[in-house]
């Protein structure tokens, strides 16, 4: 969040409030209203709007119940939270409330209140995060500023796409192991993001978790610079850093198709490498975002009759819009020898060759997906990891 200040009047600290359900924000309100040095630049009361309303009356300091739910939207915590939000952020909440306190802080927020509290521990509260942001504004007042060059990057990651017109064939598997396995092997960084944007579980399968996702980083893209988008991804003890799927089905809406191609080019202008993107099943803007701007596509299927039809409508759709078949790659996933439909006969049906089949292997994938580490850490050696 990245707002023009509208000052108030000289040494007035402009106050917002997001009240929970009980009416300490509102006497909170009346708090701020009488003290000359203050100034209430809104009682915010609708949490889906907060964001806009707050960037609009861009205050210097913004008081949070824990009552409001803002803990079921950790993003929009971390955005009003952010230095280049401009404003800090005290959350108020009981006594008994001291882990949701601990997890606000953790996302972002840069002091507490806990109730019941006095007009003074209120005000000293208020008059103290106001000193953080003016010395936050000093420091950035402080950095020089240089002319901006617009350069081209030096070297770009490849942007290698996971999808399968089927929902449930391993796309998320093959793709977190693409990504460790490529890390492994050429030593190169590797990002690897989950565009899975309404069911992502990659933050399941490798057993993560973070406030930082694709939903974030859209949102803010024009405030990021490369060094700032580097820092903003998540580090996977592997080595390979990690975007994650929105929290929330709500946000998955927000991203539009454009924003989404956009993150991928940013991410590969990082330097060398690779970007692993798992795409969700559905062949819509969002999906074909992913295909436009991908140069790889990694298209998965199984044995099944099903799963195979899926992907031959995909590549009729893809060779009506002039896909370049050379960027495609078709990999055959839970390979087993007993299966009814041959290699060869799935080839001559789908007018396409097999780049790869992956053995079957669902006792280890499965141990590996629930213990939330990589088929290619854990089980190595076998066959389905080879």
């Amino acid at each position: 969040m990245v707002s023009e200040r509208i000052p108030g009047p000289p040494g007035h600290i402009k106050v917002s409030v997001v009240p929970g359900t009980d009416p300490v924000g509102d006497w909170i309100a009346d708090v701020v209203k009488g003290h000359q040095d203050m100034t209430l630049a809104g009682v915010v009361r609708n949490l889906p709007q907060a964001l806009e309303t707050i960037e609009r009356a861009a205050p210097d300091v913004i008081l949070i119940d824990i009552g409001s739910g803002i803990l079921q939207q950790t993003e929009l915590l971390a955005r009003l939270s952010a230095p280049m939000s401009g404003a800090a952020v005290i959350v108020v909440a009981m006594l008994g409330e001291v882990d949701m306190v601990r997890q606000a802080m953790l996302s972002g927020a840069q002091g507490f209140l806990l109730k019941p509290f006095s007009e003074a521990e209120l005000l000293g509260s208020i008059r103290q995060a106001y000193d953080l942001v003016l010395q936050r504004r000093a420091e950035f007042s402080a950095v020089p500023r240089l002319p901006t060059v617009v350069e081209e990057p030096s070297a770009r990651a490849e942007i290698i796409a996971v999808y399968s017109p089927k929902g449930g064939v391993g796309c998320t598997t093959i793709a977190v192991n693409l990504a460790m396995a490529l890390q492994s092997v050429t030593g190169k960084p590797v990002i690897l993001v989950d565009a899975d944007l309404r069911f992502g579980d990659i933050d399941t399968a490798l057993n993560i978790s973070t406030s930082t996702s694709i939903g974030s980083l859209v949102s803010q893209l024009d405030e990021l610079d490369n060094q700032m988008l580097d820092r903003s991804l998540l580090s996977h003890s592997s080595g390979v850093r990690v975007v994650v799927a929105p929290p929330h089905l709500d946000m998955a809406d927000a991203i539009r198709p454009e924003q989404l191609k956009r993150l991928l080019r940013r991410l590969s202008e990082l330097g060398e490498g690779y970007v692993v993107v798992d795409a969700w099943s559905a062949l819509d803007d969002c999906t074909l975002s992913i295909l436009d701007v991908c140069h790889h596509l990694v298209v998965v299927t199984t044995p099944h009759l099903t799963a195979l039809r899926d992907v031959h409508r995909l590549l009729d759709v893809l060779s009506l819009l002039d896909y370049d078949e050379d960027r495609t790659l078709l990999v055959l996933n839970h390979c087993y020898h007993r299966s009814e439909v041959k290699l060869k006969d799935m080839e001559r049906a789908l007018g396409y060759p097999l780049a790869l089949a992956i053995e079957y292997s669902p006792s280890q994938v499965t141990a590996s997906l629930n213990r939330g580490v990589p088929l290619v850490r854990e089980y190595a050696d076998s066959p389905a990891a080879q």
